[in-house]
């Protein structure tokens, strides 16, 4: 139903173009380059990733828990959501866990341990948790003064009141005043100051650390000395970070002072994202560096570390180190592949930008048209079209709604049609997964009578014959017509071309195509098959190719006189692809709004396996059976005919050019169509193989799919469908191995 055609639809409609038009108003998707990060651009949801959600928060519990660091390397294609995955996970942790998020650097140097402090207190100090830290410190530092007895409660109640003693333990927003009084932190530097020793049996921290920690976050006189040195840019009071060992010292006190402030139960967790930003001139050194920095990490207590990389990046890694370096790393880590999404998936992500968006407004659109100005299908449409890239898919819509906002004019963009003409960015005709999907759907449904639908076929079969009849390189066929009478019998084949007329009456051969295509499966009756083999037997055709989507009835297929099975072309349905094809044929001028070109038409009849040229050889070697005229009447010779082939064999075409094998664009493979490969490759070698590799599964999965070896689009798919496939079968994975039990 048209948006407009009741006052209703009128007025939400126009409500919403006002505020999408709007340039004053945010545009509901994020802004490209849509880089999320923990600090400056956390993410508001994240979707489809329960499983790995789950899996890496439990590292990170267990790393509370347990002594042993732990190393979480995250593989997959850019703009799968990573980086998403990652930070979402953060946040969920934030409120008791320090985060470190750290961008990957191509400088090698910056892999070094004093340079991870400094990183580690820059980031750390951009957050709220460099507050909590210090106000529950400073509460658990009167805790353990008050609990303690002795000369050590006799200095507390000699500095505070009991009352304030109660207050700063019990009521923080008390502490936070206090904190801005000079008076009150000095007489803090002084009890820690005046009874190191005394503390030592009751703080697992060094107390100079502690000491240049407050000093360098509470303003005092000392404040910019002592922040400098904390920062490792300077030294003050035996604080100095001159070595990769003092810093490496730091870390470990960071570490300590987090889980004594918050009674043991946290950890600290390191994200080093974008591993692919380290393939650089200077790769070797810089993933050289990155081994031995993780492998001192290695050695720390209460430790999350996450790589997050490409299978590229994960490769020129695995390729910098020495196999025994590999061993290591693979021996300690865990390892998450990401696949890509699925479209439902994505439209829920959609969903929920538009969601905010208009709750800004206090409005809604109606829940069917929740993804206005999109549609399901244009999303899932545009989303396949990028190649599974939900990155891509986000920055194609925010550039489309700045591009409405400059021209004041909003289209809706709801069906498969409209989206392929909005982002299709591809100039050829080769159909991709949802493409072949969505036009198979368009010519199958149940809108369309089977005759109308057989009826819109032939006719753009006519159309596209009558075009290549204008061409010189076609000027051998030399009439196209529709549903011709024919023969003594006058019956109608539904398209009839007509070849080499130009040439002489006993050089034209006469084509017949018989189009069937149903909406469900059924068989090519006897009273089509009779029609059609009659206007062979008839000799008012030469050749007949039926274009259809069933079989033929079997107990007529074969019941055309044996010499004339020569005559007879393709009998087999249309496949999948080859049905997506026949559809393109039959919308192309509604998608693109202009007739096909030549080569369009050349390259689409060659995926339905009509190709004029192989006809018109086929043709030139087939001895005429067609009537010239009652005049010039011919008598053919029976025997002249070529052996029929024998019937049992006879599955596909009675009298085919041997078919050529085709290897398939990977635009026409869709993520389907690559899990279901993966699965079963897997599975398979899990039974035969003790391990697999990315390489020879990528090669093995493309070979199974004959998809070019040299195409690359689908090769972190396959792996990474690959490590989710073997997760439950495998005995331990790595970003490029996969070793089974057998």
């Amino acid at each position: 139903m048209p948006l407009t055609d009741n006052i209703e639809r009128k007025d939400w409609f126009k409500k919403c173009r006002k505020i999408i038009l709007n340039k004053e108003n945010d545009n509901p998707f994020p802004k490209p380059p849509i880089a999320i990060n923990f600090h400056n651009n956390p993410p508001q949801f994240c979707y489809g990733r329960e499983e790995q959600i789950d899996e890496i928060l439990q590292e990170i519990n267990n790393s509370i828990k347990y002594f042993q660091p732990k190393l979480i390397r995250i593989i997959g294609k850019q703009g799968i959501g990573k980086s998403t995955l990652i930070c979402w996970c953060a946040n969920q942790l934030s409120q008791r866990v320090p985060i470190i998020y750290l961008e990957t650097s191509a400088q090698p140097e910056d892999f070094r341990m004093k340079s991870l402090y400094r990183q580690i207190i820059y980031n750390f100090e951009k957050t709220d948790m460099v507050r909590k830290l210090l106000f529950n410190s400073i509460s658990k530092f009167i805790i353990v003064f008050r609990n303690s007895g002795g000369k050590l409660y006799e200095q507390l109640v000699n500095k505070f009141s009991g009352e304030e003693i109660r207050s700063l333990i019990n009521h923080p927003d008390e502490l936070k005043k206090k904190i801005n009084e000079p008076v009150f932190n000095q007489k803090l530097f002084n009890l820690l100051s005046n009874n190191i020793v005394l503390l030592k049996d009751f703080i697992p921290i060094d107390l100079n650390f502690l000491l240049i920690f407050w000093k360098a976050h509470i303003q005092n006189p000392e404040y910019i000395l002592s922040s400098n040195a904390f920062k490792g840019n300077d030294s003050y009071s035996g604080y100095n970070i001159e070595t990769d060992g003092d810093a490496s010292n730091y870390i470990d006190e960071l570490i300590i002072l987090f889980r004594w402030a918050y009674n043991n139960n946290t950890t600290i967790v390191i994200i080093i994202d974008h591993l692919e930003a380290g393939i650089s001139y200077q790769k070797e050194n810089v993933f050289s560096n990155l081994f031995s920095l993780l492998l001192n990490l290695r050695q720390k207590k209460h430790l999350t570390i996450i790589l997050s990389g490409t299978l590229d990046a994960y490769s020129t890694f695995h390729d910098v180190l020495q196999e025994d370096q590999r061993l290591q790393l693979d021996n300690w880590s865990k390892t998450i592949g990401l696949a890509n999404l699925d479209s439902n998936q994505v439209t829920q992500i959609i969903n929920r930008y538009l969601a905010i968006f208009w709750s800004n407004y206090n409005f809604q659109p109606p829940p069917q048209n929740a993804l206005f100005p999109f549609g399901v299908n244009s999303i899932k449409y545009l989303y396949e079209n990028n190649g599974l890239d939900l990155r891509k898919t986000l920055k194609n819509l925010y550039d489309l709604i700045e591009d409405y906002r400059k021209k004041g004019e909003l289209e809706y963009i709801d069906s498969f049609f409209k989206a392929f003409k909005t982002f299709r960015q591809r100039d050829d005709v080769t159909l991709s997964f949802i493409e072949q999907s969505e036009l198979r759907t368009k010519l199958l449904s149940s809108s369309i009578q089977d005759k109308n639908r057989s009826t819109m076929v032939e006719n753009a079969l006519c159309d596209f014959f009558k075009i290549l009849q204008k061409d010189p390189d076609y000027n051998y066929i030399s009439d196209v017509k529709h549903e011709p009478p024919l023969g003594i019998s006058n019956k109608k084949p539904d398209v009839f071309v007509e070849f080499f007329g130009n040439e002489g009456s006993i050089y034209i051969r006469k084509l017949g195509f018989e189009v069937k295509v149903y909406r469900k499966g059924k068989l090519i009756s006897r009273s089509d098959i009779d029609k059609t083999y009659l206007l062979l037997k008839e000799r008012a055709l030469d050749y007949i190719i039926w274009l259809t989507n069933v079989p033929l009835d079997i107990r007529y297929r074969y019941s055309l006189p044996e010499e004339l099975h020569i005559n007879l072309g393709r009998i087999s349905p249309l496949n999948d692809l080859e049905l997506a094809y026949l559809s393109f044929m039959v919308y192309f001028n509604e998608i693109f709004e202009r007739e096909p070109s030549i080569e369009e038409i050349e390259f689409i009849f060659n995926k339905i396996d009509i190709v004029p040229l192989k006809l018109k050889e086929r043709l030139k070697t087939l001895s005429k059976i067609t009537q010239i005229s009652e005049k010039e009447r011919i008598v053919v010779d029976i025997t002249s005919f070529s052996k029929p082939i024998d019937q049992t064999t006879a599955k596909t075409w009675i009298a085919p050019i041997p078919p050529k094998k085709k290897l398939l664009k990977s635009i026409e493979i869709g993520f389907v169509q690559i899990k279901h490969a993966v699965r079963n490759f897997i599975t398979e070698k899990s039974k035969t193989n003790k391990q697999i590799n990315s390489s020879n599964t990528i090669k093995g999965v493309k070979k199974i799919l004959n998809i070019d070896e040299m195409d690359k689009k689908w090769d972190e798919d396959i792996w990474t469908l690959a490590l989710n496939n073997s997760k439950n079968i495998c005995v331990k994975q790595t970003p490029k191995t996969i070793y089974f039990k057998s």
